[in-house]
């Protein structure tokens, strides 16, 4: 980690990237869900000349132009703050890798925005076949958005090639790009069914509202159907390590982060097979019963499936940023080996050179550690220490140092910790006193 920390106290900082990112990622989700809706339900109005399906567009429009634009817009910015302060070393290496993607996305960015405006406005000021037009060109912007980002988060998973070539196509076109841009497409059609519910079912009572209750609804087939077998596609290209990992943590059913995942995984599969058979006996066989308030319910189940797969995805790659190149800590792969005869200190530009045993431990906990833990927050530092003293700590850190799997078997789950013989003994000695002082602060407290 050559920049400076941002320490997140309680939550940490990969807590405030993933509240904002599940936030954005409904809300863009959404942005290009509903490109197809509006292409797809604009030529059905067109073909039928149905007068009250433009005008249910034209609010639907107005809805969509205010969430997309504003909140996705906010978040998006805040996604790029929050991980460029937790996380440097990994944005650094996207941004260098992925120049001319990030580039590229921009440019159909800002041709989405600038889309949606004028197909906003010009509701009723041209010709309904140039209205359509629009409505096909802001669904091909919004796809070619998702085209470039897929590439580059996937790279993150599987880089495929690019570990060997660092050609940037390489890890662009890997194994997972096809079968996640898939299911990203599908995905983004069911929610963009969910935030159409949402809009008809404000609609008067009545057979029009009906009509567009079930027209929602039809949206979410396409998920239901394929996304198994898409699902299947892409569980078969991720790394065999973290399949493995998976199937280790559907076994144990215990405590820990893959255990927890795999619950996570339960939870995703359970809520999405309950929203598409409620929506199929709710708003399609029953519409004059569906409510705006169970719209919204809908909606809240759709965040938060959306929010737990994104968290399911994001820890499919741990212990990395990239897979088998960045760790999450901001080490790469190939650097271990030096850092730890050089010593993390030297290889850190933030750290001091002259330091005592305390403050070496401090520098070695800030560097390594709170990536991924608080001290007495999320993933509590001062809990996984428990009852160790400094001697059983150091120990503990011996197998974490092992880079080789089968000396360290947390390797799969978290970045070795890497530095000198000395720099552990430093950390052994700053861990040793998180509970000496939580018990000091005990005592001070009874004493009260």
């Amino acid at each position: 980690m050559n920049y400076p920390i941002w320490e997140v106290p309680i939550l940490g900082g990969s807590w405030i990237i993933g509240i904002i990112s599940c936030i954005h990622i409904f809300i863009s989700h959404f942005a290009v869900g509903g490109g197809m809706y509006f292409a797809v339900s604009e030529w059905i109005a067109h073909k039928n000349n149905d007068h009250d399906m433009y005008a249910y567009l034209k609010k639907h429009t107005q809805f969509f132009l205010l969430l997309t634009t504003v909140a996705g817009a906010v978040t998006g910015v805040a996604i790029w703050w929050t991980i460029s302060l937790v996380n440097p070393d990994g944005i650094e290496t996207l941004i260098q890798t992925y120049t001319l993607g990030w580039a590229c996305e921009y440019v159909f960015f800002v041709a989405e925005l600038a889309i949606i405006f004028v197909y906003y406005y010009s509701w009723g000021r041209v010709s309904r076949d140039t209205h359509l037009k629009l409505a096909i060109a802001y669904a091909i912007s919004s796809i070619m958005t998702l085209v470039i980002i897929n590439g580059i988060l996937t790279y993150m998973l599987t880089p495929g090639g690019w570990l060997e070539s660092r050609y940037w196509f390489d890890g662009f076109f890997n194994e997972t790009y096809w079968p996640s841009l898939i299911i990203r497409l599908l995905i983004m059609a069911a929610i963009a069914g969910m935030y159409s519910l949402v809009t008809a079912a404000r609609l008067p009572q009545g057979e029009f509202r009906s009509r567009m209750l079930r027209h929602a609804t039809k949206w979410f087939l396409p998920v239901f159907v394929i996304g198994p077998i898409v699902g299947f596609w892409f569980a078969n290209n991720i790394p065999p390590n973290v399949l493995n990992t998976i199937g280790g943590g559907i076994q144990a059913s215990g405590v820990g982060n893959f255990s927890i995942l795999a619950r996570a995984l339960y939870l995703s599969v359970i809520l999405s097979g309950t929203i598409t058979i409620f929506s199929f006996v709710g708003p399609y066989l029953n519409p004059k019963g569906f409510s705006y308030k169970t719209a919204l319910m809908f909606l809240m189940c759709g965040l938060l499936v959306t929010s737990i797969s994104e968290w399911s995805r994001e820890m499919l790659r741990k212990p990395f940023v990239v897979y088998d190149h960045l760790y999450s800590n901001g080490l790469r792969v190939d650097d271990i080996a030096h850092i730890n005869e050089i010593g993390y200190l030297n290889h850190s530009k933030w750290s001091p050179k002259d330091a005592t045993p305390m403050q070496v431990g401090r520098h070695m906990y800030v560097g390594q550690c709170l990536a991924c833990h608080t001290r007495n927050g999320y993933r509590s530092m001062t809990k996984l220490i428990g009852e160790r003293n400094e001697k059983s700590i150091r120990a503990f850190l011996g197998t974490l140092h092992e880079s080789d799997l089968s000396k360290n078997p947390y390797g799969r789950i978290m970045p070795p910790v890497v530095g000198t013989d000395e720099e552990l003994d430093g950390l052994a000695l700053y861990l040793s006193t998180f509970n000496a002082e939580e018990e000091t602060a005990e005592i001070a407290n009874a004493a009260e």
